[in-house]
């Protein structure tokens, strides 16, 4: 079981799309759930630029404006998609896994960014879970912290308190994530940095994957990580390695390319943190 869980802050950005088209291609998820599309429709041409296999279903949550959107997607050969229920701030897909036989549900979310429309979103949230019968996975940018421990400069958000009491009632469990303690920056600095984005599994879904866990990486394209949620304790996540061919260096576009990777804006706690990053992007 392999899944993608990502605030892209803008799906149609070529070097989101490139870099999401990659990641699809390298870890062949089960299932996807992509936050702020910032796009009113997403057509085959925008598809295309990521799924160009067509291995996927995909189901969206059109933004509002430039804001917002919500995209699902499901991989076609490993499960039917039974039916769909749209929220305005979620997105669930009522799945049939082939090869186990098994019903269960995922739940995109992209939460309510305004304190004025949290309360809004948690009693969504409910009305949810609430009318869920199968196991369940929820992912995505719920734009609320659960403790002040998941905050660097401490302090909790007004309804902190009323969204562990939805995760309490329905017996959510939040999956463990490895890489660090926090999903989002402001980029600013001293940077603001929470965990925005999670994945909470019901008992029923855990008893099925029983040794899932989250892996965030790195975070160079959007002010959000992705995170990867897998099962597979056998083989565990890594960053690919670079070889270095001395050959590039006599291609007549060599400097022309390098230069072109290295000017791209890129969003980084530090100095230190863009080069690294910047660094990366040459692989």
């Amino acid at each position: 079981m392999k899944g993608l869980i990502w605030n892209c802050r803008g799906i149609k950005k070529k070097c989101v799309s490139s870099f999401f088209r990659n990641l699809i291609l390298e870890h062949k998820f089960h299932f996807i759930g992509i936050q702020e599309t910032m796009q009113e429709a997403i057509d085959d041409t925008i598809i295309r630029s990521f799924d160009p296999n067509q291995s996927y279903l995909w189901k969206w949550v059109p933004s509002r404006g430039k804001s917002g959107g919500i995209l699902s997607g499901i991989k076609l050969d490993l499960y039917d998609v039974g039916s769909f229920k749209e929220g305005k701030y979620m997105l669930q897909l009522n799945l049939w896994d082939k090869k186990a036989k098994k019903k269960w549900n995922f739940l995109n979310i992209y939460g309510a960014a305004h304190e004025e429309n949290k309360l809004e979103f948690l009693a969504e949230l409910s009305n949810f879970c609430s009318s869920n019968k199968d196991p369940l996975i929820i992912g995505g940018d719920f734009n609320i912290i659960r403790f002040s421990s998941k905050k660097n400069k401490g302090g909790l958000h007004k309804h902190s308190g009323l969204f562990n009491s939805v995760i309490n009632s329905f017996e959510l469990i939040d999956v463990h994530m490895n890489g660090g303690k926090y999903t989002w920056s402001n980029n600013q600095n001293p940077p603001t940095l929470e965990r925005l984005d999670r994945v909470l599994i019901s008992k029923d879904w855990e008893d099925m994957f029983p040794t899932v866990f989250l892996h965030k990486l790195p975070r160079d394209l959007s002010d959000h990580n992705p995170l990867i949620l897998s099962s597979d304790t056998n083989q565990p996540l890594r960053n690919l390695n670079f070889k270095f061919e001395t050959s590039w260096i006599k291609h007549p576009d060599f400097l022309d390319k390098v230069r072109e990777i290295w000017q791209k804006s890129c969003f980084a706690m530090s100095t230190l943190d863009r080069i690294q990053a910047k660094l990366k992007r040459f692989k």
